[in-house]
């Protein structure tokens, strides 16, 4: 059997997610990996800029029309548990395949750049750090990425492990809502702490951070109406001390995370999250606060430029477009990207990246690179055919 050997490209590509893959970095704090991505492009002919804390954008071609490709850069505080040789060792991991994307997008470029005589418009790219903490996106618009040239509509790509489903395909998702939105938020309760044997003279700040735990959940079944779909996380629960399990504290706080699909019902839960955690504080004499810490939109697909893109994929990969949603959509898991979404026409492609019943997030979680090219060029193929439409 004659052995299919890896393209130049792809060879080029492996280095680059291997060297990202091994020295990942989190949040809004990417200087190593920002240098790395700017020297390359700067190799493959671009004049890179800064775009916001610690973000990238370059622009290819000529024209009226301006597509915005969008890459994620940064990793999750999460140390890996791989046999990879070139895993990570420093803590972190890119667990969510930024590297992936990364490295596509720089692929993306370096082909561009190739045939930036034959583009009828503008390729903006952005290269962006935060989004695991849903920061990013918004740091990125704020320093003017739509504009200057103005962005006309975008895309991102997602890597996604499919168990049973063959690798290299891609499913551009369906118009309408795609992810949920996105809030993170601490509740602190501030009570008065006493001896364990005088609950009397205290302010149990546990017995009111209990009751507030129990009322959140009420919401689903009392205030929104079951047709709409959300979820209500409390993930931390802290009170006292380990082995002062005679002392009642001063304090005790919650953290967690809320999802929705629809921004007005978005915004009343926050409401309500507010009313009821204050005033069942107020119930029992405890100070409560609480605050929304980080945030992002859903992530809404525009039917055009799904419609757009999708044909013009299905010509350059006729037998590697899946027609069939392979997960439930819309989906609850969220992405900062969401809000580029709410401002510009946008859709979002899942490339099949691994055969396997892991998630992403799973320190055991391993990618597979053979898919690297062909991501470089369904980002190509997906600029390209918006550029060319009518």
């Amino acid at each position: 059997m004659e052995m299919i050997k890896e393209t130049s490209l792809q060879t080029e590509l492996v280095d680059i997610r291997r060297h990202l893959h091994q020295n990942p970095e989190v949040g809004m704090e990417l200087p190593a990996t920002k240098e790395y991505v700017w020297q390359k492009l700067v190799e493959y002919g671009y004049e890179p800029q800064d775009c916001g804390k610690m973000g990238i954008t370059c622009t290819v071609g000529q024209g009226e029309k301006v597509f915005l490709l969008r890459g994620d850069m940064d990793a999750l505080p999460l140390s890996e548990d791989t046999d990879l040789d070139f895993r990570s060792e420093n803590g972190a991991m890119h667990a969510c395949g930024h590297d992936m994307h990364t490295t596509m997008l720089l692929g993306a470029a370096k082909i561009l750049k190739e045939r930036e005589a034959e583009l009828t418009g503008i390729v903006k790219f952005l290269f962006q750090p935060g989004e695991e903490i849903l920061q990013g996106a918004k740091d990125c618009i704020d320093a003017g990425i739509l504009e200057n040239p103005k962005v006309d509509a975008g895309a991102m790509i997602h890597v996604f492990p499919f168990k049973g489903l063959p690798l290299k395909h891609v499913f551009v998702a369906p118009a309408g809502t795609f992810m949920a939105s996105a809030d993170w938020y601490e509740i602190i309760v501030e009570g008065v702490g006493s001896h364990g044997s005088m609950p009397e003279v205290s302010i149990d700040p546990i017995n009111v951070a209990t009751k507030i735990y129990d009322a959140l959940q009420t919401l689903s079944a009392r205030e929104i109406s079951s047709a709409e779909r959300f979820v209500l996380t409390i993930g931390e629960f802290v009170g006292g001390t380990p082995g002062s399990s005679n002392v009642i504290p001063n304090s005790a706080y919650m953290k967690g995370t809320l999802r929705t699909l629809k921004e007005e019902v978005r915004q009343q839960i926050k409401k309500r999250m507010v009313e009821i955690s204050e005033s069942i504080g107020q119930a029992f004499g405890a100070n409560v606060t609480i605050d929304f810490t980080n945030g992002c939109c859903s992530n809404e697909i525009d039917e055009t430029v799904t419609d757009t893109l999708k044909g013009g994929l299905e010509k350059a990969f006729p037998t590697n477009v899946l027609q069939e949603a392979p997960l439930a959509v819309p989906m609850m898991g969220s992405e900062d990207f969401g809000e580029i979404s709410h401002r510009i026409p946008t859709t979002t492609m899942l490339i099949t990246a691994a055969d396997t019943e892991l998630m992403l997030h799973n320190p055991k979680i391993v990618l597979d690179e053979s898919v690297l090219e062909f991501g470089a060029n369904v980002y190509v193929e997906a600029a390209l055919s918006y550029l060319e439409s009518v």
